[in-house]
């Protein structure tokens, strides 16, 4: 009987669920040749086809399909194993992942490593700063800050407060195009939005760029502090984190009272290794921080 070994799971899984070789490659950090050699060498060995070229990228065969179902089963045990195995280890040395939005990676938590890496010189942070939602089941992070609700029954969540977004322009802007007097008054200016996978789950975004006349919504970005530098010189009006946009001294706070909703914050890890010592290291420093620095982040605190 022929031995199918994690590894080969593992690259099949990865072009399983991209559809494609070289974003599956990039995934894994490997070549793409190196991964359709692997690829070729399962089927071979299992003795059929897995995957069908197609215009729409790779599709699983039948065979591939019934195969995909027993290796996610397969990647739930190694997974589960993997989590055990880091829970059990106690010395606080070693990286943890974490994961957290655009602003919050590179505004926010950045300024507090210092002062962490003092006390825990045998840990190494590394932060996965992106928009999209990490899987903390599959392991693509050990903690994620989040600004909405989770909803993963395995993951073990806390919330910390909240976060203040609100609305700003620079001066000159509201020179040229007038200040804004009642939300019924932004249908005449122009907006700088959100890409349209950052708006996401963010429904007061959402809300606020349907007071807005399409036609004016006349740039969208899918970084957050690219949308940021756009507001800055003064593209049009922008909504944006009030603890980063009131640092900008070249910007105002546009209908401050209307206009200032809350999102929440909350830190998640995986309920297997909430119990180790690094894990546990991490989400102590990052909900004390947080709750250091909650003024700023609710917006009551001005430069």
């Amino acid at each position: 009987m022929n031995t199918i070994d994690w590894d080969a799971m593992r690259d099949f899984l990865a072009v399983a669920d991209t559809g494609s070789f070289s974003k599956a490659a990039d995934k894994l950090r490997v070549s793409q040749p190196t991964l359709s050699r692997r690829v070729a060498a399962l089927e071979e060995q299992i003795g059929t086809k897995l995957f069908v070229r197609t215009t729409r990228g790779l599709l699983l065969t039948d065979d591939g399909e019934d195969v995909l179902e027993g290796a996610r089963r397969v990647e739930a045990e190694m997974l589960a194993i993997a989590r055990k195995a880091d829970a059990a280890q106690q010395r606080l040395s070693g990286t943890v992942r974490v994961s957290l939005s655009e602003v919050l990676g590179s505004q926010w938590l950045p300024r507090r490593l210092a002062a962490f890496h003092t006390a825990q010189p045998g840990l190494c942070l590394e932060l996965v700063v992106d928009n999209r939602t990490i899987d903390l089941v599959r392991r693509e992070a050990d903690i994620a800050l989040r600004l909405f609700r989770p909803d993963q029954p395995d993951l073990v969540a806390r919330k910390l407060g909240e976060v203040a977004i609100g609305m700003y322009a620079t001066r000159d802007y509201l020179a040229r195009h007038g200040t804004p007097t009642s939300i019924y008054s932004l249908k005449d200016h122009l907006l700088v939005g959100f890409g349209e996978a950052m708006l996401g789950r963010n429904v007061a975004v959402q809300r606020l760029e349907a007071m807005f006349h399409r036609e004016n919504i006349i740039h969208r970005s899918t970084s957050a502090n690219g949308q940021l530098n756009a507001i800055r010189v003064g593209v049009g009006l922008g909504v944006h984190d009030c603890f980063v946009a009131d640092e900008c001294p070249d910007l105002v706070r546009v209908l401050p009272e209307e206009i200032n909703h809350m999102m929440e914050a909350w830190l998640l890890t995986h309920n297997d290794i909430r119990r180790s010592a690094r894990i546990r290291a991490v989400l102590d420093f990052i909900a004390a921080e947080f709750e250091a620095d909650q003024n700023r982040l609710l917006g009551k605190v001005r430069g």
